[in-house]
């Protein structure tokens, strides 16, 4: 493979953070390839990434029942799921398709799921020979994630293909090893602390809700201050400058609480923490797993939030805490019982054991192209 092509999409940082992954894994298995990137959003048209990302916040948080509305009426009427998706798929296909063809790419590797339905469009019309992949980053998979007429959609667990078949029977599926950075792996946890001037003998809880911080994260702080008092929350407040500035006062009063904006040293904090605080289990929830951190879903947001958390708890690498109390509760239960924070753990290195890294999913499209197509580049 000589170029690949990442199509992502600027919303929030997940489907970025999953495309600068797999250009990882690009430069170890492909060392001279070269990775060229689409912006889905940008490619769709002036104004359309401001005005979708302002209109999945604005869901998430003003008017979650009406995101919830839409993600059920996907998977309840499957005329509405498929003509949402050949609308979608028009759009961004009509648009993909001279970016796409001017890099003349020798492999496709997708993030986001409008730019899957765009490049598939491009398939069906037969502008695009290239091999396509869909790396569905979150942990459950809905209709709008999973697409028949590309090469291979990639999901995160084993648990999450019986979803994606019900998406699209005759989708070709495999599963992913974690499409996170390499900086993400297990590591000594005392030693991170060390380096992060964390206290030794202590209880972190690392809280992440994504590079847009919403959430009911001050709740979240307040209940982990609340739950014992050797727990010391980590709250990552991303780009939400005015979350930073609502928690300030509570750290000024309980000094156990750090508060951190926008950070490098994720990858430092996963190792350093003993659970991560989340809501929706998406690239937070894969970079724990990598780290074989157990996950504490607290009031997962409307629609694949809280479908992701159902799926990570029934794979046994979550607790999902939907009430008011129920993370403390959680947390007074691994500290009172570690053998359920050890079998959390277990699950999450098993799971990364059996899954190998990301050059085994980008292998396997190649491979999975080539039987579909008769030839291998």
């Amino acid at each position: 493979m000589n170029k690949v092509l990442v199509v992502s999409a600027a919303m929030g940082e997940g489907h970025n953070a999953t495309g600068r992954a797999l250009q990882d894994a690009v430069a170890r298995l492909w060392p001279e390839a070269t990775v060229s990137w689409l912006d889905t959003l940008e490619v769709m048209g002036t104004g359309v990434g401001p005005l979708f990302r302002w209109i999945y916040v604005s869901n998430v948080q003003r008017t979650p029942w009406l995101y919830e509305f839409f993600y059920r009426s996907l998977w309840r009427y499957r005329w509405f799921a498929n003509a949402s998706k050949r609308f979608v798929a028009a759009w961004c296909g009509r648009r993909l398709g001279p970016k796409v063809a001017g890099l003349e790419p020798d492999i496709v590797l997708s993030t986001y799921p409008l730019g899957t339905a765009g490049l598939e469009w491009l398939r069906r019309k037969d502008r695009l020979s290239a091999p396509v992949g869909a790396w569905i980053s979150d942990f459950a998979p809905h209709p709008f994630w999973v697409y028949g007429d590309i090469d291979l959609n990639l999901v995160m667990h084993e648990r999450a293909l019986e979803p994606a078949r019900r998406c699209v029977p005759n989708a070709r599926l495999a599963v992913s090893a974690p499409p996170v950075r390499a900086e993400f792996r297990p590591g000594e946890q005392e030693a991170a602390r060390v380096r992060l001037g964390l206290p030794h003998g202590v209880f972190v809880a690392l809280v992440s809700c994504g590079s847009l911080g919403f959430g009911d994260v001050e709740d979240a702080a307040k209940e982990l201050l609340d739950a014992h008092p050797d727990v010391v929350p980590v709250v990552v407040c991303g780009r939400n400058e005015q979350l930073r500035q609502r928690l300030r006062p509570l750290a000024e009063r309980d000094q156990r609480l750090r508060l951190l904006g926008w950070t490098d040293e994720m990858p430092a904090y996963t190792v350093a923490s003993d659970v991560v605080v989340t809501n929706a289990g998406g690239a937070t929830g894969l970079e724990a797993l990598a780290c074989h951190r157990p996950v504490l879903m607290h009031r997962p947001i409307a629609a694949h939030g809280r479908a992701n958390a159902a799926l990570m708890a029934e794979a046994g690498l979550a607790v999902v805490c939907a009430s008011d109390g129920e993370l403390t509760a959680a947390v007074r239960g691994l500290i009172a019982d570690p053998n359920q924070w050890k079998a959390m753990s277990e699950a999450a290195a098993q799971h990364c054991a059996s899954t190998g890294d990301l050059t085994a999913g980008l292998s396997a499209l190649a491979a999975s192209y080539a039987e579909g197509h008769g030839s291998a580049e």
